[in-house]
């Protein structure tokens, strides 16, 4: 074989776990002693597995390909996981070399866009083969665009640099093999690929769209405390059996001009939305998929996005995730809980 000692030591261990017999009889006469060596090492694994093993000349017969063969597709992959972390999107990127050993990119974004934390490993082509392949099986029918995954990552890094945050050394040293820097941020691929599908009407069913897209999840992404107290000062004596309209009417009554509650959803509500829309899609929930990409382009398309009407929903969710978040703080202010659960119950 025209490949290095060192690039076919690598491969070996892939071979066994294919069950490669052949491969491995044509590397037992090697010229290299260390390939010679753990090639026959691991053809007696096999063969203590039951495997069965061909004579050398059956082996030679059969196996005419090179390395790059043994190796499998050296295709990058790209893969968004929405669940791991509520409030976050986690991209992950297989970028294989075909001289060496791959890289594994690991970037968690939050709703600013901003990296929360990176990691770039090298991978095996194993590693890489089991990665791919417990992917395509939870998601046979979607792919998720190399390009774009990168090119979210480069503006991670642009987004966060622009906030006064420092990035990782290793992203840095990754920039070449992540492409261009965007100009802005990398419109959703989904977009077109659902240009012919009847949307989820969102009138009639936002809460199920909004715990669909994991915002019942959500750490706090706006800041309710101050609508609250509004709330509670306005009308000190609501409860449960206030009317759910008239609770929803002080809600968006005092959520009105807010100026960074109205920033916030039409920047990171927005832009969380926009993700969530993928993992429905990657879960082939194309309607819903459809729908919740519809609410985040109102937020960002509307001078008042904080009084849309389906807005109050998210209110409500977010209110109780400010209550949990404070509940574990041990900083719940005085009558908060009430205001908390008075809202909550609209």
């Amino acid at each position: 074989m025209a490949d290095s000692p060192k690039q076919i030591l690598e491969s070996i261990p892939n071979l066994v776990k294919a069950q490669d017999a052949a491969a491995l009889v044509t590397l037992q006469d090697h010229s290299d002693k260390k390939v010679r060596k753990a090639a026959r090492k691991a053809i007696h694994k096999l063969r203590s597995r039951g495997v069965e093993i061909p004579d050398a000349a059956t082996a030679r017969a059969w196996q005419t390909g090179s390395l790059d063969d043994l190796r499998g597709e050296l295709e990058p992959t790209a893969m968004v996981d929405l669940m791991g972390m509520p409030g976050m999107t986690r991209i992950m990127l297989t970028l294989p070399d075909p001289d060496s050993r791959g890289i594994l990119v690991l970037c968690t974004l939050n709703g600013a866009d901003q990296i929360a934390d990176f990691g770039g490993y090298v991978q095996t082509d194993g590693q890489r083969t089991r990665l791919t392949r417990d992917w395509t099986r939870r998601f046979p029918n979607r792919k998720v665009p190399v390009d774009w995954a990168k090119a979210r990552v480069r503006w991670g890094r642009n987004q966060t640099i622009a906030g006064g945050n420092p990035v990782s050394s290793d992203l840095n040293d990754l920039l070449e093999q992540l492409g261009d820097d965007p100009s802005e941020r990398p419109k959703n691929f989904i977009g077109e690929l659902l240009a012919d599908i009847e949307a989820t009407p969102i009138a009639d069913k936002t809460d199920a769209l909004l715990m669909a897209a994991g915002v019942n999840r959500w750490p706090p992404v706006l800041d309710m405390q101050p609508v609250l107290e509004k709330v509670n000062e306005q009308k000190p004596d609501l409860d449960q059996e206030t009317p759910e309209t008239e609770r929803e009417s002080l809600l968006m009554e005092n959520a009105k001009g807010n100026e960074e509650i109205r920033k916030s959803l039409a920047g990171a509500v927005a832009n969380l939305l926009d993700d969530a829309a993928i993992g429905l899609w990657l879960d082939e929930k194309d309607a819903d998929a459809k729908a919740v990409l519809e609410l985040a382009t109102q937020l960002r398309q509307s001078d008042t996005p904080e009084q849309l009407p389906w807005v109050v929903r998210l209110y409500g969710m977010q209110i109780f995730s400010t209550l949990m978040a404070l509940s574990q703080q041990g900083q719940i202010p005085e009558n908060f809980m009430d205001m908390a659960r008075q809202a909550r119950a609209s």
